[in-house]
C-alpha cells in the first residue's frame, strides 16, 4: 500500500511538472472539466484553386459552427490561384466567427497575401517572402489572340470574346484593385506602403514587410497561438489542425508543398484567364506542341522579296509573321527568311527591305556590317524589339512559349544608328481611368504631321513598348515611366535614314492590330518597308526618302 501510495504521489508529481513546463500547450481539460478550447490551425499550402479551395471553404463554414473553436492560425505557404478560389477563401475567412491570425512560412504572395489579409494579425518567419499585390493575365489559349474563326457565328459582334481585349486589360487593372482595396482595408493604419508601391507588385522579405505595414511581427505558429490565448484570456487552450478536429482529409494537409501548377489545368479551374499567382508558379505547359513552327521561305524568282531575319534566335510571335506575310502578299512581295548570318548578307544583296524582330543573340561585325552597307545602298529595315516579348514565339523554327523576355537580349545593331538604351515603359496608371491607360498598354498620340509613318494618325495602343534613347530626326515619344528612370516621354518608334526602330511586337499581332490606329500604322511600315509610294506617303519629310 505504501508503495501504491508513494507511486501515485510520484505520478502526481510528475503531472504537475508537466503542466507547469507545457502550461497552456497542454491538451488537458480545464478548471471544473470544462474542456480546454481550441485554437485550430488551418493549412493554406496549396496552389488556390477549384476544387482544393473549395473543400477548404467548405470546412471552414462547418468550423463555424462549433462552440469548441476559439481561433483560427492560418498556416500559409502558397503563391496564389485563380481569382475565383482566392476571392471565394478570403471573404469565407473574413467573415468567419472566429479570431484568426495568420503565419507566413515560406510564401504568401499574390492571392497568397490577399488571403492572410483576411487575418487579425499576421506574422511571417524571417526567411518568407510577402506581397505580389496584383493580378496576371494569361493570354491563352488561341482564342484570345487571334480573330474568330470562319466556322464559328456568333448573333453578336462580342459573343465570342465577352469584351474587346482593351477591355479584358482593364478588367484586369480593376481586379487588381479590389486586392489593393482589401489590403488597404484589412491593414488599415498598420500599413506603411503607399498604393505606388503595392501596386508595382514587388515581393518584400519579412523583415521590409513588418517595416512597411504588411505584417504585424516576426514570428511562427506558437507565437500567434500564445498572442491568440492572451487576447482572448484563455488560461488553457489545445492547438489542433482542421483535418484533426474534422476528421477529414482537407486538402491543406494533403497537398502540402504542392507550389507549381500547370498552366493547363489553371486554366482550365477558371472561367476567364486572369489569376492571383506568382509567375514563377506556373509550369508553361500549353502552346508549344501545339503550335507550327514558320517554315522559311526562299525568294522567288523575278519576285520582290522582304528578309526575315531567323538567324539570331529570333523570339516571333506567330501572329505577327502571319499578319506580315499578309501584307506583303497585298503588295506582290515574298517574306524570305534568313535562317544563318551568311543567308542574311547574302538574301540582303536584292532585298527591298529587312525585318528583324526580338533577336536573342546579338549580331556579329560581320553580320551588323552586312545590314549597314544594305541601308547604304537603299534597303529599308525595320527593327521591332519588346523587351516583353511574351506568349508563343518562334525560335529558330520551332514553336516555344516565352514568358516576357527570358530569353531576349539587346542587340547592339540600334547603336550604329544611333539609337541605345532599350527599356521597358509603363504607365501604371489605376484602374478605371480610362480605356487602354493600365500599366501594360501605353497609348501614343501623334500630335504633328511631319512624319508620314505617323501622319493623321490620332491613337496608337502599343502592347508592352521598349523605348530608345535617341536624336533620330524622326521619333513617337509616348508619356510613361521607366524602372530607374521616372516618368517622362520615351521614344517608342524612331526613323533615322533607312533604319526604323519600334519598340512594339505584340501590337502587331491578330487581335492587337485592331486596336486604335495600329493596322494603319503598320500599314504605312509595310509600305516603307517595300519601297512603295502613293497615298499612305502623305506629308513625307525627309525621314521618308531613300
Amino acid at each position: 500500500m505504501q508503495r501504491a501510495a508513494l507511486a501515485i504521489a510520484v505520478a502526481a508529481l510528475c503531472v504537475s511538472a508537466a503542466a507547469l513546463l507545457l502550461g497552456p500547450l497542454l491538451r488537458l481539460p480545464g478548471a471544473g472539466g470544462a474542456p480546454a478550447a481550441k485554437i485550430v490551425i488551418v493549412p493554406v499550402n496549396f496552389v488556390l484553386q477549384s476544387p482544393h479551395a473549395d473543400e477548404l471553404v467548405s470546412a471552414l463554414l462547418r468550423l463555424s459552427q462549433r462552440d469548441d473553436v476559439a481561433g483560427v492560425i492560418l498556416l500559409v505557404n502558397t503563391p496564389g490561384g485563380t481569382v475565383p478560389a482566392t476571392e471565394a477563401l478570403y471573404a469565407t475567412l473574413r467573415g468567419l466567427n472566429k479570431v484568426k491570425h495568420a503565419v507566413v512560412a515560406g510564401m504568401a504572395v499574390s492571392g497568397g497575401y490577399y488571403v492572410a489579409v483576411a487575418a487579425d494579425r499576421i506574422y511571417a518567419t524571417p526567411s518568407s517572402f510577402v506581397g505580389g499585390v496584383g493580378a496576371i493575365a494569361v493570354l491563352w489559349p488561341d482564342e484570345y489572340l487571334y480573330d474568330i474563326p470562319d466556322y464559328v457565328y456568333t448573333t453578336g459582334p462580342l459573343k465570342y470574346h465577352g469584351k474587346e481585349l482593351v477591355d479584358l486589360y482593364s478588367d484586369v487593372d480593376r481586379i487588381a484593385e479590389n486586392f489593393l482595396s482589401a489590403v488597404v482595408e484589412r491593414r488599415g493604419d498598420r500599413l506603411r506602403a503607399g498604393p505606388e508601391v503595392l501596386r508595382s507588385a514587388a515581393l518584400f522579405t519579412a523583415s521590409e514587410a513588418l517595416e512597411l505595414g504588411l505584417v504585424d511581427a516576426i514570428g511562427g505558429v506558437f507565437d500567434a497561438a500564445r498572442d491568440m490565448a492572451r487576447e482572448l484570456g484563455l488560461s488553457r487552450y489545445a492547438l489542433v489542425e482542421l483535418g484533426e478536429l474534422l476528421g477529414e482529409n482537407i486538402t491543406g494537409a494533403r497537398e502540402g508543398g504542392s507550389w507549381r501548377v500547370p498552366l493547363s489545368r489553371l486554366l482550365s479551374s477558371s472561367p476567364l484567364p486572369v489569376f492571383y499567382i506568382h509567375p514563377a508558379a506556373l509550369e508553361l505547359d500549353v502552346g508549344g506542341a501545339q503550335q507550327a513552327g514558320i517554315a522559311p521561305q526562299a525568294p522567288q524568282a523575278g519576285r520582290p522579296y522582304v528578309v526575315l531575319d531567323m538567324s539570331h534566335d529570333n523570339m516571333i510571335p506567330r501572329g505577327f509573321i502571319e499578319v506580315l506575310r499578309a501584307e506583303l502578299a497585298r503588295r506582290g512581295l515574298v517574306l524570305a527568311a534568313a535562317t544563318s548570318e551568311s543567308s542574311l548578307a547574302e538574301l540582303l544583296r536584292n532585298a527591298t527591305g529587312l525585318v528583324v524582330v526580338n533577336p536573342a543573340s546579338p549580331f556579329s561585325q560581320r553580320a551588323a556590317l552586312a545590314v549597314i552597307n544594305a541601308t547604304a545602298r537603299g534597303v529599308r529595315v525595320a527593327y521591332f524589339y519588346d523587351v516583353r516579348s511574351s506568349a508563343v514565339v518562334v525560335v529558330s523554327g520551332s514553336a516555344r512559349v516565352a514568358p516576357y523576355s527570358h530569353f531576349a537580349a539587346p542587340d547592339a545593331l540600334p547603336m550604329y544608328f544611333n539609337m541605345s538604351g532599350l527599356r521597358a515603359v509603363y504607365n501604371f496608371t489605376p484602374a478605371g481611368a480610362g480605356r487602354a491607360l493600365n500599366w501594360q498598354f501605353v497609348v501614343a498620340a501623334p500630335r504633328a504631321c511631319n512624319w508620314t509613318l505617323t501622319c493623321n494618325l490620332s491613337r496608337l495602343v502599343l502592347f508592352s513598348p521598349s523605348a530608345v534613347s535617341t536624336n533620330a530626326p524622326c521619333r513617337l515619344a509616348v508619356m510613361g515611366r521607366v524602372l530607374g528612370y521616372g516618368e517622362g516621354e520615351y521614344a517608342v518608334v524612331a526613323q533615322s535614314g533607312n533604319f526604323l526602330f519600334v519598340g512594339s511586337v505584340r501590337s502587331f499581332t491578330p487581335y492587337f492590330i485592331q486596336q486604335g490606329d495600329n493596322r494603319q500604322f503598320l500599314s504605312r511600315v509595310i509600305d516603307w518597308l517595300s519601297g512603295l509610294s502613293g497615298a499612305a506617303r502623305g506629308r513625307a519629310t525627309n525621314c521618308s526618302a531613300r
